[in-house]
């Protein structure tokens, strides 16, 4: 259904579709991990990644990212997400919804005119403004045990998806309105830290601002991700993912990778190879209890280097889920396994001690008479 309602449009070359911020990372974590988020999922960012990773809260959470590009361009990004106290479609868990407004702004447009007499007047406009309201659902529909070459392995399915209402204006003159559909499959084996991820992003009506419509961005991501525990708190996530643009003939491959540490913060690293901004690109997080701050960087190759820096907190103090951890970390020492419990013996009573009276000091055996 999704890629019918974009067949219309033939694919052209990068840039060919309209509304590239579309495209532009609204996560400092994942642009330091180069996007590598379908596969990952498990913040209120999933909803424009993968929006079955909303499936994945089990707090209220809430998210701002400034974002400062090339020439002035700028995005501006807040999200709130809510796991829902009701059980979902699906008859397993309790879903969570979002709630998400994106504005863009690409620059200025200076406009120079020769009047009549040869002076130059000269105005002002806003190149391009763009607001995107999006509202994303995700559940757990599946869970349970299967045995594979003779090893169980636990599989959770989440299904999302996420609605977009689009509305563009062009140098302060022209204006149109869009409607688009992403969706989401994630698959997890937690005990082993694997997760599989297909999405679908940006899936709708083309924009129209004068005459001639023009294609969305629409993307088809697919992706793969391991997490691997370490001692104590810590773990390394590494993941793979390759989008594929419809309707700009593109594709990009993916690579990131993220060190967290102690709950205090995250060092990330990513590489984007084939993509029209190809190159690396890093970021760091710090926590703080419910609070981390965020920052990204991709060092373009040619065009231009991006930087994000974001806020997310977590309402810890309200939660319609029980909170279960997602990585089992290592113990830090080999325990020996514990002794089966055997019989108890009756803790020995020690034989009562009969106590002497006091004896009474005798007095002499001599006594005086008188």
């Amino acid at each position: 259904l999704f890629v019918l309602s974009a067949g219309g449009a033939s694919a052209g070359g990068p840039g060919s579709a309209a509304m590239q911020m579309l495209k532009l990372d609204t996560s400092p974590r994942a642009l330091g991990m180069a996007g590598v988020f379908a596969p990952v999922a498990d913040d209120i960012h999933a909803m424009n990644y993968n929006p079955a990773g909303l499936g994945q809260l089990y707090f209220p959470e809430a998210a701002a990212m400034y974002f400062s590009g090339f020439e002035g361009s700028r995005l501006q990004y807040l999200a709130f997400g809510v796991p829902m106290p009701f059980i979902g479609l699906a008859g397993l868990d309790k879903p969570a919804v979002s709630a998400s407004l994106l504005f863009s702004q690409a620059g200025d447009f200076t406009y120079r005119h020769i009047n009549p007499d040869g002076s130059v007047s000269s105005r002002s406009y806003d190149a391009q403004t763009d607001m995107v309201l999006s509202f994303g659902y995700g559940e757990k529909v599946y869970s349970d045990t299967t045995r594979i070459e003779g090893r169980e392995l636990r599989l959770d399915q989440y299904l999302g998806m996420t609605a977009k209402i689009i509305r563009s204006e062009l140098l302060d003159t022209y204006s149109a309105t869009a409607f688009a559909l992403d969706a989401g499959w994630l698959i997890m084996e937690p005990n082993l830290g694997l997760s599989g991820a297909v999405s679908l992003a940006n899936f709708g009506s083309g924009i129209k601002y004068h005459q001639e419509s023009s294609p969305l961005p629409s993307i088809v991501r697919i992706g793969l991700s391991w997490q691997k525990p370490t001692v104590m708190d810590q773990s390394v996530l590494i993941g793979a993912q390759l989008d594929s643009s419809v309707n700009e003939d593109l594709k990009t491959a993916r690579f990131g990778l993220e060190y967290h540490f102690q709950k205090i913060f995250d060092l990330r690293l990513g590489y984007k190879a084939m993509d029209e901004n190809p190159g690396l690109t890093f970021g760091l997080g710090i926590r703080h209890e419910t609070l981390s701050v965020d920052f990204g960087m991709g060092a373009g190759g040619e065009v231009y280097n991006t930087s994000q820096i974001g806020l997310t907190y977590k309402f810890t103090g309200w939660s319609p889920r029980e909170y279960k951890k997602k990585v089992v970390y290592k113990d830090p020492e080999d325990r020996p396994a514990p002794k089966p419990a055997g019989k108890e013996r009756p803790a020995r009573q020690s034989a009562p001690v009969k106590q002497q009276a006091p004896q009474q000091n005798k007095g002499p055996d001599f006594y005086w008479l008188y």
